[in-house]
């Protein structure tokens, strides 16, 4: 700052220098004047000339003040021309400090090349790392070169004036790491480019994680497609050995309808009990075959969506229930309407199981209740629920209703596959959705699940 206003200072006094020798002409002159005036009355008989010395008086006189005008509007001009030349310095000195700062706590080496690609600039952390190289080339400096690198990040900044990066790969006793260069170009206030910024940032760890993220993902992939073959070909088996099981059980029960003839005409006690034995067993299997089927192909099945009314569906289903059982009392509560997005033969299965189970465990209940309803969700889909008052379960056990054959109650009591609930299970994950389950003992159950809503 003191050594930029030298030069100020020096032009200040030559100008107050020349104030005063002009001052001093004047005075000399007014000196001169006024004794060439006192010698010319003296040798003339024309006569006093006062009128042509105060002319000249007031000549001078008018010079001086104007003189002395120009100089104070000149000193006040300079004045304020320093005064802003020294404000405009203590910025450009606390902007330079502050770029510096930041420099200094990027992290990073960070340095400036002007367009000779000559180090201009490098902040401590690149003086430590690679050494303090200013007013070389870079190319020299840092890379032993006698050219610009190729695929330099800027010198393609310097081309275009766009932002560039580039990956370089490098070995430290025989261990890769990688450095990230990232290049700017720097412009002056007419918007040429005079310069360019390089930081360049060690990214070996992250390299490392996004290469073990992408050796991980072929290897889920590859899990998932071994799972995806694997289920596939279960499924197919499933499918293929229930539906081989119905051609033998198909012979059976006329075998044994045969043969229960043939018994009630001895009036054979034994007889008729072991086969009404054999039936019961292969009506059991029948529907167990029956429900792997079912199992099977929500598992199989192509989808095809579009807008359901399963407002419209629970009301069928409730109907067909009450033709099996018309003596029974059971209050069915649900909305007009409820929409939602899915397979409508699939969403049927789902509803055929939730409320035929809710229609089965409330059998022993004097008036029983059924709800079927839904909740709307911000998220875009909606949670429908089937709620009873029946026999409900312990919570305790709730992981089990949704595996394949297991039950949770007795099935003399309350008869059924075991296969339902994993079979809605199924089908409501297929279509992007969770169900889960909550009961007391006595006191009911509530299913929910969620789905896709409607337009």
């Amino acid at each position: 700052m003191s050594k930029g206003a030298v030069p100020s200072k020096n032009r200040t006094e030559s100008l107050v220098f020349v104030g005063l020798i002009v001052l001093s002409v004047f005075w000399l002159v007014d000196t001169v004047n006024d004794t060439i005036i006192k010698q010319w009355n003296c040798n003339c008989d024309i006569g006093p000339l006062e009128h042509l010395e105060i002319g000249i008086h007031l000549l001078l006189s008018g010079l001086q003040v104007a003189l002395i005008v120009t100089m104070s509007r000149l000193f006040r001009e300079r004045r304020n021309l320093e005064e802003n030349l020294t404000a405009a310095m203590a910025n450009a000195v606390e902007e330079k400090s502050k770029s510096e700062a930041i420099l200094a706590a990027i992290g990073d080496p960070v340095t400036i090349h002007d367009r000779d690609f000559r180090i201009i600039y490098q902040n401590q952390v690149l003086k430590e790392f690679m050494g303090d190289h200013g007013g070389e080339l870079c190319y020299r400096a840092y890379e032993k070169k006698n050219a610009v690198c190729d695929g330099c990040p800027v010198a393609s900044a310097f081309a275009d004036g766009m932002v560039h990066k580039s990956l370089k790969k490098s070995y430290i006793q025989g261990v890769p790491f990688y450095l990230e260069s990232t290049a700017s170009p720097v412009r002056d206030a007419d918007g040429a480019i005079v310069s360019g910024i390089e930081v360049v940032r060690d990214v070996t760890e992250r390299i490392r994680t996004e290469q073990e993220i992408r050796k991980l993902n072929v290897e889920l992939q590859a899990r998932a497609d071994e799972l995806t073959a694997r289920n596939r070909d279960l499924e197919a088996f499933s499918y293929s050995l229930s539906h081989d099981l119905n051609t033998p059980l198909t012979k059976i029960s006329c075998a044994v309808q045969t043969l229960e003839e043939i018994c009630a005409e001895g009036h054979d006690d034994t007889c008729r009990y072991l086969v009404r034995t054999i039936c019961e067993g292969s009506e059991r299997m029948e529907e167990l075959i029956d429900a792997m089927l079912v199992l099977a192909q929500v598992s199989r099945r192509e989808l095809f969506f579009q807008e359901v009314d399963l407002a419209r569906l629970a009301g069928e289903v409730i109907a067909e229930l009450r033709q099996t059982e018309p003596e029974r009392r059971v209050e069915f509560v649900a909305p007009q309407a409820m929409v939602a997005v899915g397979d409508p033969v699939l969403l049927r299965v789902v509803l055929d199981n939730l409320l035929g189970n809710a229609w089965k465990y409330t059998g022993r209940v004097p008036v029983a209740r059924i709800e079927f309803g839904f909740v709307d969700r911000e998220e875009g889909g909606c949670v429908f629920f089937v709620k009873d008052n029946g026999a409900g379960f312990d919570m305790r056990h709730a992981e089990q209703l949704f595996k394949p054959f297991q039950r949770l109650h007795d099935k003399e009591a309350f008869p059924g596959t075991g296969v339902g609930l994993a079979t809605v299970q199924r089908v409501v994950e297929r279509h992007g959705g969770t169900v889960t389950a909550h009961g007391e003992p006595e006191r009911g159950a509530t299913f929910t699940f969620t789905l896709p809503r409607g337009r």
